[in-house]
């Protein structure tokens, strides 16, 4: 019997002694951050966004700054590598070239840029082109058709650097607002999201004193459009663009006397004379055909 009591003591000793030993931690994590090797375009965007301008870049799809909304599939290579070479020659460098520094470009420029290979398409059927968030990003959508439409300027502007300038505008204006006085010429005229069945052509927004028939959605909307419309395209295209088909004199007039005011706004707060910019752009876009879209050092 004192056997066996010895026996249980011994044990009940040996599990205290177990259960007290420290057990020796290793300093290793076992969460290690997984290190890819950069590549060409990641070297690119880093030398001529990052270091310059404070920018990034995110080619490869990341869900969590994606619209899961959406289906939406990622960029490809080759239409990322254009996309980042493109947005340099025609969205930025005009910006640098115009006020003389980077300066303004770092400043106000968002600090991150996302690209889809799909476009988004809403309930109601409009499809989204591109779009900015809290004044700190910008999503671009469906670059898997761009390298097949890489030299068509019209496409290019449509899909690309429209939504570029149009969002970067409504940047500028969350950093400073512009004059009221702007909302007062079309005043109740604005429709929200009925915009997309009250006007059957461009012609006809024109006619109601809107750029476009999205610049009737709200003032915000409105001059964004009023913006990149006029930076966009060449002095030639901008007045055959306001003589379409459905458009009037009056309505003219009305959009006319909105581009002075966007004209000054962007001249007094930013430095920046919308018709160099358009001049310089211009410039650029004689170039397009032999621009090189794919190279990277």
């Amino acid at each position: 019997m004192k056997t066996k009591f010895n026996l249980i003591c011994l044990v009940f000793i040996s599990l205290i002694y177990t259960s007290c030993k420290k057990e020796k931690l290793s300093d290793q994590s076992v969460f290690v951050d997984s290190t890819l090797p950069k590549n060409a375009l990641d070297n690119y965007i880093y030398n001529n966004y990052t270091v310059p301008y404070n920018i990034d870049i995110l080619y490869k799809y990341v869900d969590r700054e994606s619209d899961l909304t959406y289906n939406l599939v990622p960029a490809t290579y080759d239409g990322s590598i254009r996309m980042t070479k493109l947005l340099l020659q025609f969205g930025i460098k005009p910006y640098d070239e115009v006020t003389g520094s980077k300066v303004f470009m770092k400043s106000y420029f968002p600090k991150m840029l996302t690209y889809l290979g799909t476009s988004s398409v809403r309930s109601n059927g409009t499809i989204v082109l591109g779009t900015a968030e809290g004044g700190r990003k910008i999503n671009l959508y469906n670059l898997n058709n761009l390298a097949a439409n890489s030299t068509n300027i019209s496409y290019l502007n449509n899909y690309y650097f429209h939504v570029i300038h149009h969002e970067f505008q409504h940047i500028l204006n969350q950093n400073k607002p512009y004059p009221t006085s702007f909302i007062a010429i079309s005043g109740t005229a604005y429709v929200d999201d009925a915009w997309n069945t009250t006007f059957a052509s461009n012609g006809a927004a024109i006619a109601a004193g809107f750029i476009s028939p999205y610049a009737s959605k709200e003032a915000g909307e409105d001059f964004a459009e009023l913006y990149s419309f006029y930076v966009t395209t060449s002095a030639t295209e901008y007045t055959a663009y306001l003589n379409s088909t459905g458009s009037t004199a009056a309505g003219i007039a009305i959009i006319n006397t909105k581009m002075d005011i966007v004209k000054t706004y962007m001249k007094n707060e930013f430095g920046i004379d919308m018709d160099a910019l358009r001049t310089n752009i211009q410039a650029k876009v004689a170039g397009l055909s032999t621009f090189d879209q794919t190279t990277l050092p």
